[in-house]
């Protein structure tokens, strides 16, 4: 299918991006803004992710779209573009970010996995499954 209209083309952009961050369970409930940046929920994309998504499918990279995501943050989202080059598949698109978000983010990967301690009722029903286990060896013994 040939895109016709740079309508059609931001919006299959768009699309694309709401089905992977749907189909990667980064967020089920991500969707696309109806006229993006006019109400009180700006951006392209709307996720849980606290990024605003605006969603670029044009021939250059336009440094001012940076400026547009970061206004329409309102300060609390990261502004992040994806831009999609001409003549290249959706899954090729690039992601521009700031370097302190691309830092963050390399410094949470580098952190150890946290392990999260078990709750009450979990340590109650070990313990008792360990005093059941230890009857038992006494029987055994």
């Amino acid at each position: 299918m040939r895109v016709q209209t740079a309508i059609q083309k931001g919006k299959e952009l768009e699309n694309f991006i709401v089905d992977r961050l749907r189909l990667s369970g980064l967020d089920q409930r991500a969707y696309k803004q109806k006229g993006s940046g006019n109400g009180k929920n700006k951006g392209d994309v709307w996720n849980d992710l606290n990024l605003c998504l605006e969603c670029k499918n044009q021939k250059q990279f336009k440094p001012r779209w940076f400026e547009q995501a970061e206004r329409e943050g309102l300060g609390y989202q990261e502004p992040v573009i994806v831009w999609h080059p001409p003549y290249k598949p959706l899954e090729s698109s690039m992601v521009f970010i700031t370097w302190d978000y691309f830092e963050s983010l390399l410094i949470k990967s580098k952190e150890p996995p946290k392990i999260e301690t078990p709750a009450k009722e979990l340590g109650w029903r070990l313990a008792k499954l360990k005093n059941a286990i230890n009857e038992v060896l006494k029987e055994l013994h």
